[in-house]
C-alpha cells in the first residue's frame, strides 16, 4: 500500500467529507442520501485504486483485487438511484415515464456488468483499463472494451434520464444540481483511465462541479423552503421538500376542516385609503394570519383581497383537524382583531368574520407541467366561505359537521346554536353554530 499518493488520499477525504455535508443538510431526503453514498463509493474508489491496485506489479495481484470494483460500480448505482429519487419528486404531467425508469435500471445493470468483468479479470483491469491513458498514443486493447464499454453505457443512460428529467421543467434548483452532476460524473469516471497526476485533476474538477451545484441547490431550496413556510405549515413545507409534490400532492379524498376569514369593511376602507397604506395592511395582516396558520399546522390555500382559505387535515391527514381549526378560528379572532383595529378610522370601521366547516374533500394538485396549484374541491369548502359570508365582525360560525367533531374545544371558548342558515348555493338550510368567547 502507498500512502504517498497525497493527491488522490486527500480527493478520496474530500469525498467523505462532501458526502457528509449532504446527509447532514438534508438527512432526510434519500435522495440526498443516495447522492452521499455515491459519493462515499467514489471515496473508496479512488482510495482503493490508488493504493491497492494502480501501484502493484500486476503479477502479485492478490485474488481479492477485483473487489476494489465493487465501489466503482456502487458509484453508478448510487448515482442512477438519485436520479430516480429527484424523478419521483418532479410531477411528470402527461409525459410516459416508463422510459426515464428502464434506461436508470439499464445503468445500474451496466455498471453490475462491469463488476462481474472486474471479478472474472482482476489483473486485467489492472493493466489495460486503470490508467490506460497514462501513455501517448493511448492503445486500445480488445480487453478495454470489455471494462469500458459498460462504463460508458452507465453513463450515457444517466445523461439520458438527466435530458428526460428537462422534459419536465424542474425547479431551478434542481435543474443546477443536475447540470453539476451531469458536467461532473464524466470527469470523475475519467480519472480511473488516466495516469494518477491528471486524475487528480479531472477528478477534483468533477468533485468541485458536484459541490458547486449541491451548494446552489441548497441554497435555492432554502430560499424556497422560507416561501413556502408563509403559505403552508412548516410540517407540510418539509414534506414536500423530502418527498416532492408528486407525493405529497397526489389526488386524495380526505375528512378535512376548512377555515375561511374575512375582513369586513375592507372594499370601503381600500377605495378610502392611499394604496400604499392598504398594501402595508394586507402585508401586516398576512404576515400575522400566516403565523397563527403554522401554529395550527393549516395550510394557506388561497389569498383573495382580505379574504384567507386555510386547510387542516390535507395535504397532511390529521384526526384532530377540526379541534386545530375551532383553535386557529378562535386565534385569529383575538390575535388579528387588535391589528385591524389599529387600522380602523372613525368612519371607516373593519371587523373579521371568520367560518368553519367539516367534511370530505378532494384534495390535490391542478395545473400544467410548469404551474401547478393546491386544490381542494367539495362542498366543505363553499360552506366555510358561506358561513364566514355570513359571519358578523367578531363572529365566528361553524358548520354542525365541525361542532360534532370538535372532542377539546378551546378553554376559552363556548359553543352556541344558531337559527338555520340559508346559505347562496345550498338548497337546504345549514345548521350552524358560533363561537362566543367564555369570557368576553
Amino acid at each position: 500500500m502507498d500512502f504517498a499518493n497525497t493527491a488522490p488520499n486527500v480527493l478520496s477525504i474530500v469525498s467523505v467529507g462532501m458526502a457528509l455535508a449532504f446527509v447532514l443538510s438534508d438527512r432526510r431526503s434519500m435522495s440526498s442520501r443516495m447522492l452521499a453514498a455515491a459519493l462515499v463509493s467514489i471515496s473508496v474508489s479512488i482510495f482503493a485504486n490508488t493504493n491497492w491496485v494502480e501501484p502493484v506489479d500486476p503479477a502479485d495481484l492478490p485474488p481479492w483485487s477485483g473487489l476494489c470494483a465493487l465501489a466503482d460500480a456502487l458509484a453508478l448505482i448510487f448515482s442512477a438511484q438519485w436520479l430516480l429519487y429527484i424523478r419521483r419528486t418532479i410531477p411528470a404531467g402527461n409525459l410516459d415515464t416508463r422510459a426515464g425508469d428502464w434506461l436508470v435500471r439499464w445503468a445500474q445493470g451496466f455498471a453490475l456488468l462491469y463488476l462481474l468483468a472486474s471479478l472474472a479479470a482482476p489483473e486485467l483491469r489492472a493493466t489495460v483499463f486503470l490508467t490506460s491513458l497514462d501513455h501517448w498514443p493511448p492503445a486500445f486493447p480488445p480487453a478495454f472494451w470489455l471494462f469500458a464499454i459498460p462504463v460508458m453505457l452507465s453513463m450515457f443512460s444517466m445523461a439520458l434520464v438527466i435530458r428526460l428529467i428537462m422534459f419536465r421543467r424542474p425547479e431551478p434548483s434542481e435543474a443546477i444540481r443536475l447540470l453539476g452532476f451531469f458536467v461532473g460524473s464524466p470527469l470523475i469516471a475519467l480519472g480511473l483511465v488516466l495516469p494518477p497526476e491528471l486524475a487528480a485533476y479531472t477528478t477534483s474538477t468533477g468533485l468541485m462541479s458536484l459541490l458547486v451545484g449541491a451548494v446552489q441547490y441548497h441554497v435555492l431550496e432554502g430560499q424556497k423552503g422560507g416561501f413556502m413556510k408563509r403559505f403552508m405549515a412548516p410540517q407540510v413545507a418539509d414534506l414536500v421538500r423530502r418527498k416532492g409534490l408528486q407525493h405529497t400532492m397526489a389526488s386524495d379524498t380526505l375528512d378535512i376542516s376548512v377555515v375561511a376569514c374575512d375582513v369586513r369593511g375592507f372594499t370601503r376602507f381600500a377605495e378610502a385609503m392611499p394604496s400604499r397604506q392598504v398594501i402595508q395592511g394586507l402585508r401586516s395582516y398576512y404576515d400575522r394570519i400566516g403565523t397563527i396558520a403554522a401554529r395550527h399546522g393549516a395550510t394557506i390555500k388561497d389569498y383573495a383581497g382580505d379574504g384567507v382559505l386555510m386547510l387542516l387535515g390535507a395535504p397532511v391527514a390529521s384526526a384532530a383537524h377540526a379541534d386545530a381549526a375551532v383553535a386557529l378560528a378562535c386565534d385569529l379572532r383575538r390575535e388579528v382583531a387588535p391589528l385591524l383595529a389599529s387600522w380602523s378610522v372613525p368612519d371607516l370601521p373593519l371587523g373579521m368574520g371568520i367560518g368553519v366547516a367539516t367534511g370530505e374533500a378532494t384534495v390535490g394538485i391542478v395545473g400544467s407541467v410548469s404551474r401547478l396549484e393546491y386544490a381542494a374541491v367539495g362542498s366543505v369548502v363553499n360552506r366555510a366561505a358561506r358561513l364566514c359570508d355570513a359571519a358578523a365582525p367578531g363572529q365566528i360560525l361553524l358548520d354542525a359537521a365541525c361542532r360534532a367533531a370538535v372532542a377539546q374545544p378551546p378553554a376559552d371558548a363556548q359553543f352556541e346554536a344558531e337559527p338555520p342558515m340559508t346559505l347562496k348555493g345550498f338548497d337546504e338550510t345549514v345548521a350552524a353554530y358560533s363561537i362566543a368567547p367564555a369570557n368576553p
